[in-house]
């Protein structure tokens, strides 16, 4: 009687051979693919050592130092600072009694918890204008620190680089406006021969510690700031990317009803499209952009997008901030 064969269980070395070369290949192609996506995204070149000196890097950050480091643009952990940032503005704004936007050319040197304010005899401070007006009227602010300026209007004003924002809040000091934030915005640019080239960009917040049980000056408390290259590689000269920035870093929108007031020049006008709630347009630099580069903007000079859009896109950091956001 013929009885069949017993054939061993498992597999022979012919097919463990087949499918380790499989597998070789499949895994090999996921590796090759993988590195390919890695290499396509934008990473960090490299870590910069910014000339701020020792001014400007004790005003910004208390710092006793000329230089600090930042990462050049594209940088994500800066990007992570900048939106945990965001959400500590949207809380601060959220809460304020008033919103005040002013523009620098220079640093800020002024950072006060509180500002000498009488209700019976100062005036309503229902503008930046005036808020700025009152400063250098009551608190000894010099008249250059903050710039006497409104929106951009086509008259040749050249467009302040900086800015510092003011979040006033509910105050329990009788006399004083109490300032519970102030975040200043500072973009510097760097052309010289034995410097990084680029523009080097920061948002910094001060306010009180919690310990702080009388008002004092205004602290560091956070912030971000990133490195951004030229937006033409390699250049031999300053002038080939003297067109790049990132202005105007805010647009105020007034009332309607300040249209009965005929003002020059004309273009004013554009910005007054609040009915009785002014606020503001805000951007700040996003450390996920390569650069500051220039972008066209073709709207007429009736159009009040004229003035700012060609910021859209460039950032993801935009905010639409009430002047009085307890109203």
């Amino acid at each position: 009687m013929n009885r069949r064969a017993h054939q061993p269980g498992g597999f022979t070395s012919v097919e463990l051979l087949l499918v380790l070369a499989l597998s070789a290949v499949i895994l090999g192609g996921a590796v090759v693919s993988y590195g390919t996506i890695v290499r396509s995204q934008p990473s960090v070149s490299s870590m910069v050592a910014v000339p701020l000196g020792s001014t400007r890097a004790e005003n910004f950050y208390g710092l006793l130092s000329d230089t600090v480091n930042a990462a050049m643009a594209p940088q994500y952990g800066a990007l992570s600072l900048a939106e945990e940032l965001r959400e500590q503005f949207l809380t601060d704004t959220l809460s304020a009694t008033a919103v005040y936007c002013l523009p620098r050319d220079g640093m800020n040197t002024w950072k006060p918890a509180v500002i000498a304010y009488d209700s019976t005899q100062d005036g309503e401070l229902d503008t930046p204008q005036k808020f700025r007006a009152h400063i250098i009227a009551h608190a000894g602010v010099s008249s250059s620190l903050y710039r006497d300026y409104r929106n951009p209007l086509n008259d040749g004003t050249a467009i302040p680089l900086n800015a510092s924002i003011f979040v006033l809040g509910y105050s329990k000091y009788a006399g004083y406006l109490k300032v519970n934030a102030i975040y200043d915005i500072d973009l510097i640019r760097f052309t010289g021969a034995r410097e990084p080239n680029g523009i080097y960009a920061s948002v910094k917040r001060y306010s009180e510690t919690s310990a702080s049980l009388t008002p004092s000056t205004l602290t560091y408390m956070g912030g971000y700031d990133v490195f951004f290259p030229p937006s033409v590689p390699n250049p031999t000269s300053a002038s080939q990317w003297s067109t790049d920035g990132f202005t105007p870093l805010f647009i105020t929108f007034e009332r309607a009803s300040r249209l009965a007031l005929r003002e020059t020049p004309a273009t004013i006008d554009r910005f007054k499209r609040a009915y009785e709630r002014p606020f503001y347009f805000i951007w700040w630099p996003d450390p996920a952009v390569r650069h500051l580069g220039p972008v066209a903007n073709t709207f007429s000079s009736t159009d009040p997008r004229q003035a700012y859009n060609h910021m859209a896109g460039r950032t993801a950091f935009m905010f639409t901030v009430p002047m009085f956001p307890a109203l």
